[in-house]
Formats: C-alpha cells, structure tokens, sequence
C-alpha cells in the first residue's frame, strides 16, 4: 500500500542474480537456490541431449521407457513426482465458472501426475456462510463431473476437512508464533483501527495499522490476554525492504512487492483464523505440493511466504492464473449472465462441454490443435503452461462445443447413461404423448403436432412392450441428425427444444399421410412441367420419376441396403435428373435429390438420404414411394 491508502501495482522480476561463488559450485549448487525456469530448461534439455546417446548405450528397456516418459512429461512442464492440489472454497455463494476452473485446474494436474485432489472448506468467515452453499457445491462439482480423493463428505488422512472444525490447529500455530516473538497480541478494537486509518486518509498518512501493540511485553500481553481482554493476532511482518518476500511463481515467474507488508491480522477476535493464516497451516498438514488460483491472490502471496518462512517450511509451488473478465475487461461476477451453475443447469449444456469451455480459459493443448477435449484427454495432455493476464470470457465456443460433445455423448457405443435421462427417455415420453392424441385418447396437451398431419407410426410405441426398440430408434434419429442442441443454450426451456426436434423429425416416427405428399409437392422449387431422366428421350412425368426411383431401389439385395451403398445409390439416382430452362437442359442433382427427399420425408429438409433410407428400412422406404407415386396420381386425376 502507498501512504495515500492506494494499492500498489506489483514489481515483477525476471532475472535472478546469483552470487558468482554459488554459481562456481556447478553441481553443489542447493536446488532451491536455482531459478525454476532454469530448473525447467535443464529438465527439458538434458534429457533431449543425451537421449540418444543413452539409448545407444545398451540401457535396458525399462531405463529407455523411464527416460522417454521423464522427457515427454518435461516437455509438458509436469512435476515428476504425484502432486496434490486442493480446491478450497468459502461458501459464502455459489459455484460460479472462475471457481469450477480453478477446481478442474488442480484436478488435472492431481490426475496428470497420479497424485491427489483435495476438496476443503474455508468456512472461517462464519457471517457471511449462505446456508444451502456448501450443499450446493458438492451438488454442482458431481454434476460437471469432478470428484475428490479427500474431503469433508468422503474423509481421509489430514481432516478434517472444514476449517471450523480446526480451530484448535490454527490457535496451536497463533500462540507458536507469539511464543518465538514472531505474531503478538493486538488488543485495539476496531474501531481504533478505523480512526486511525480515517485520520491517516485526511493527513495523507499510512493506512497501514501503526504497531501499537508490537512492543507490549509478553508479560503485559500475558496478562490482559488473562483477565478475558479481547484480542486479535498480528503478525510481525518483515520491514526490510530489501528483504521482503519473494515467490517463484509458475505462470509470472518471480515476483515482489513493492511494498512491505503491514503487521497483518492472523487470528481474529472472535477467535477464527483469516483466510491467510488457515490457508498455509492447511496446504503444510494436507502436504499440498502445488496451488493453482486466480491472479488476484498473486498480491497476497508474499504474506504467505513469509508465514511458512517465519515456520521453517517449504511453501508449494505456485501458479496464478489469469483473471477472468468481460469484454469490457471488468472482472466477471454474479451480475454476469452465464457464471453461475444454475445458469447452465438450467440450459442443459453438457456438463463435458462446460468443463471443455472452462479449460480453455487460459490453458491450450500443446500436443494438438484440437480443442474439443472430453475430461480424460484433458488429463492426458494437461501441463502447467497457462497463458499470463486476463482473460476475456467470450461465450461464443460454447455452443460448438456443445455440439461436438452432444455428438460424442450420442455416438457413444453403448449409450452412455446420461444419455437416457437427457434424451431418449423425455423424446419418448413425447411421442407417446401424441400417439395418444393421434389415437384419440384424452390428454390435456397435444405439442405441435397435429394428429392428422401424421399416419401409424414407424416403429411400435407401446409404453413398457416396446419401449427399448423405440428408445433405438430414437438414438438413431439423433445419430443422423444435426440436433438444434445450441437452442438449449439461448433458452432455459429444454422441453421447448426436445419437442421442436421431434416436430422436425416427425416422419422418422410417423409415416407421412398420402394428402401431406400432395400438399408438400406444391412447395418443391421444381419446374416439373418439363423434367426427363438421363436414359430417357422424351419427358417424364413426376409420377414416372418416382417409379425410377423405386425400380432402382427394387434391386438392392438386403445385404446390400447399407448407408454406403445407398449414398452411392442416390448420388447417381439424382444425378440423372434433368431440369430445362429458357430451352436449355442440365442435369440437376440437386432437384434430383430435392425430389426424392419429397418422396421419402415428405419435404425439402432434413437428414441425409442414405442415412434416412437405413433408418427406414427396404419396406418403409419401398411404401413411402409408392405412397409419393399414388398421390401424384391422385392429383393428377383431380386436374
């Protein structure tokens, strides 16, 4: 802090002096007075240099496959040793998505490097605790798919793990570090604090707390503590400038205050620890090796280090990440639209493509350039290599996100549970419904189908006969469809979406009415007053057309009704189609396509047609083209 109260911009710095004796000691040089980049580049390098030499020395096979696996995770800049992490939230709120990043950030490097992930409770400040926020979290990380080897709600070794129930710990280590002289009892109230901080804002003074209690005696403190006089726990910063913390930070490399540190608070009145004094007491007695957070807490970091310093511990290694902010470059918040879980609970996006989009927020493959990751390639190709500054938050990949993980959830073989209760249990349920209604039966809401738009069904529907072939034959719709899943993202009604995608896929569950094909054959953009087929010297009518379709159809063995083979089938079905306009003829695939699209979905729309005629099956698809041809005539005796 500066004198006027105001925060100070951090000092970076990214060299490091080394005095020239400690550096002629070559080898003897201790570990950890070596630059962590240096560190890293030796790692990296060495193993590269003297690989091939290695391996043409006769090493055998379990040194080789040691060695190659020590170079490929160095170059991915991943600890050799299992780490844990921890992810430690308040719950004063909710999960939000710079909370769910952090928590996949240690969980990938836990999972990476075959260590452990920790899940703890920082519930010290008991004022602002929201009652249900715990609860909710646990609910909320399951859902995007984390677990946790260590916890409040699955135990473990070093609980327990919710601060309020170690309050003993952190009190043991306050009256440690008042009994080596290095924290004291502060008995200001207050209020004190606050005059003296007004009056230093008016004179232009130091906001920093005075030290009027840093020379009371340990008798005097002794015995006020004694009589019940309320205190709080300051520790005695260092105030050698020169000799203020440094930190070796993974993503910033090293980094110093400016400033010095106030006597800062450690223990507070009530008798709670503050977040900075349960923070490094926990990581030592859970041995957190590694701790990943966001680059607002960078600024705090010193003060950490100079409590393990002031210990004698080894403070784990640290990597702040960038900020997340809006366009606007404010930092995200609840006021935002799309932070909270709930949001996107509420929109169905995938839990695998929120954790997807969430990665990416500052970390990038460096194996690939392939961003659609499913959680287990996260942890294949996780590193510690995260992209420094802000981070602006775009929600623009979600949606192509959610739709390449709909398409890996759907062509999952077999089908992944999740997939039943997201999608082929509610589609089921829907169908029925309209079947009832089809069938006359009472039922307050029909969707948007009308029943006489519709004829029997493609498959049975009887709930609890049939259930598990309509339950197929729905996944197979959805495997060759383009599913509107990004509408899920705009709107939170996901009942709106599942029926609309039924509506536009109604005939892959129903059959199509000989009125409907009459109809629809008034939209297509075709001039079928003059149509021919390539090996045809006059003109055809629409009718003969469809009869083509069917004579080529007619010769496919069984064995041979594949989605290839018919692609093909269809290609050079269409391809004899031929349009003419201002006396001009070509042969146009397109309306090739187009017209027998209208034969089999009764439209212009919809999936491919090879894909269509596999789902249909050799009779549906032979019906539905004699049903096209007998509505043409219809019409045409109507004229």
């Amino acid at each position: 802090m500066r004198r006027d109260g105001r925060q100070c911009n951090p000092t970076f710095v990214h060299r490091i002096a080394i005095p020239k004796e400690e550096a002629m000691r070559g080898l003897r040089l201790p570990r950890r007075s070596v630059c962590s980049e240096w560190a890293r580049l030796r790692s990296i390098v060495a193993p590269t240099r003297h690989l091939k030499r290695f391996l043409s020395d006769g090493a055998n096979l379990g040194e080789k496959q040691t060695l190659r696996r020590h170079t490929k995770n160095s170059r991915r800049l991943l600890p050799e040793t299992a780490c844990r992490t921890r992810f430690a939230p308040s719950p004063t709120g909710y999960l939000h998505l710079g909370s769910l990043r952090t928590a996949l950030f240690n969980f990938l490097l836990a999972k990476a490097t075959g260590g452990q992930f920790i899940l703890r409770i920082e519930d010290t400040d008991q004022t602002r605790i929201v009652q249900d926020a715990e609860k909710r979290l646990y609910e909320d990380l399951h859902w995007a798919g984390l677990s946790w080897d260590e916890g409040p709600d699955v135990s473990g070794p070093y609980g327990p793990y919710r601060q309020s129930e170690r309050l003993r710990l952190y009190d043991e280590h306050a009256e440690h570090l008042i009994h080596s002289g290095k924290a004291y009892r502060c008995f200001c109230s207050p209020e004190d604090v606050e005059a003296h901080k007004r009056r230093a804002h008016e004179t232009g003074g130091s906001t920093h707390y005075p030290g009027t209690c840093r020379n009371i005696s340990p008798e005097e403190s002794d015995e006020r503590a004694h009589r019940g006089e309320k205190f709080a726990v300051r520790f005695k910063s260092n105030s050698d400038r020169e000799n203020t913390a440094t930190i070796q930070d993974i993503v910033y490399g090293r980094y110093r205050k400016a400033e010095i540190e106030e006597d800062f608070i450690i223990r507070k009145r009530d008798g709670f620890p503050t977040y900075h004094f349960a923070n490094i007491v926990d990581d030592r007695f859970m041995k957190i090796t590694h701790v990943i957070r966001g680059a607002e807490w960078l600024i705090s970091t010193p003060k950490h280090v100079e409590l393990y310093n002031a210990f004698g511990w080894e403070p784990p290694q640290f990597a702040h990440v960038g900020l997340l902010v809006d366009n606007k470059r404010q930092k995200l918040s609840k006021r935002h639209q799309g932070t909270d879980m709930t949001w996107y609970r509420n929109r169905q996006v995938l839990p695998d493509a929120l954790l997807n989009f969430a990665v990416l927020l500052g970390w990038n493959r460096t194996n690939s350039k392939e961003d659609v990751m499913s959680l287990q390639e996260m942890i294949d190709s996780f590193s510690l290599k995260f992209s420094k500054g802000d981070i602006i938050v775009s929600f623009d990949k979600l949606p192509y996100l959610q739709s390449k993980h709909l398409q890996r959830l759907i062509n999952t073989d077999p089908p992944a549970q999740n997939l039943f209760s997201r999608y082929l249990t509610p589609i089921e349920n829907i169908i029925n419904r309209v079947e009832h209604v089809r069938l006359g039966n009472n039922i307050t809401s029909q969707g948007t189908i009308s029943p006489d738009s519709i004829s029997k069904p493609v498959v049975p529907t009887t709930p609890g006969v049939s259930g598990s072939q309509l339950q197929g034959h729905i996944l197979d719709v959805l495997r060759i469809n383009k599913v509107p899943e990004t509408q899920i993202i705009a709107t939170p009604s996901r009942k709106d979406v599942l029926e609309g995608f039924v509506t536009q896929n109604k005939y892959l569950f129903w059959g199509i009415p000989e009125h409907v094909f009459e109809e629809r054959f008034k939209d297509l953009d075709i001039n079928t007053e003059k149509i021919s087929l390539a090996d045809r010297i006059e003109h055809v009518t629409p009718t003969e057309v469809v009869h083509f379709f069917l004579d080529t159809l007619e010769e496919v063995p069984d064995n041979l009704w594949t989605t290839e083979h018919l692609r093909g089938l269809a290609e050079n079905a269409a391809s004899n189609f031929i349009t003419y306009a201002d006396g001009n003829e070509t042969r146009n695939k397109s309306a090739g396509y187009k017209f027998l699209r209208w034969a089999l979905m009764g439209g212009d729309h919809g999936p491919a047609l090879a894909a269509v005629m596999k789902l249909l099956g050799r009779e549906e698809t032979m019906f539905r083209l004699e049903s096209a041809a007998r509505s043409l005539e219809a019409s045409k005796d109507r004229r």
